[in-house]
């Protein structure tokens, strides 16, 4: 909806500046992803359920020089007059690093995790109250991504996502990481 089409103009304007203003910072490909390095991604969904764009964030660490483990929480909520809903997917995730390409200031990456979806919603009555229910349940996620580094410690970050299984699906996840070690 409108919301999404807000979100997604301020993402795209935020990544112009930057981009523009940090043009001339060349990072060396061997720096970007390094054993033991630690980075956090807020990031918003450019996709929508019910008019809600979704929003949460990414944790990576680097275990190998190509590996890196962590983890994706994700939450939007909607509703109406007459009803509420929200989804938070909280995942468990792996992604193998392409060092080897050998990009200055791009890290790409492919991988995929474990999940599970908190589905809730309620309806409201003016004769009984709330009703209500869940559909939660375990989905298999796929990723596929690229950081774009701005500085040393700065990236803009692009996500692929799916998942095979539960709220299936696929969309976009715009980001900004950053290093923390």
């Amino acid at each position: 909806g409108q919301m999404l089409k807000k979100s997604l103009v301020l993402a795209v304007a935020v990544l112009v500046v930057v981009s523009v203003s940090s043009a001339a910072v060349k990072i060396p490909a061997s720096q970007l992803f390094q054993k033991g390095k630690m980075w956090i991604t807020p990031q918003i969904g450019l996709y929508s359920w019910g008019g809600s764009v979704p929003f949460g964030a990414s944790f990576e660490t680097a275990i190998t020089p190509n590996i890196g483990v962590g983890g994706t929480a994700m939450a939007m909520f909607w509703g109406e007059s007459e009803w509420n809903s929200s989804l938070i997917m909280l995942s468990a995730d792996v992604a193998y690093h392409f060092t080897q390409l050998k990009v200055d200031n791009l890290d790409l990456y492919a991988g995929g995790g474990l999940g599970y979806s908190i589905y809730s919603y309620s309806w409201k009555s003016g004769f009984s109250g709330e009703y209500g229910g869940t559909g939660s349940g375990v989905y298999i996620a796929t990723l596929l991504g690229a950081r774009y580094y701005f500085t040393p410690k700065i990236a803009a970050s692009l996500r692929l996502v799916g998942s095979l299984t539960g709220w299936s699906g696929f969309g976009t996840q715009l980001g900004v990481t950053f290093l923390l070690k």
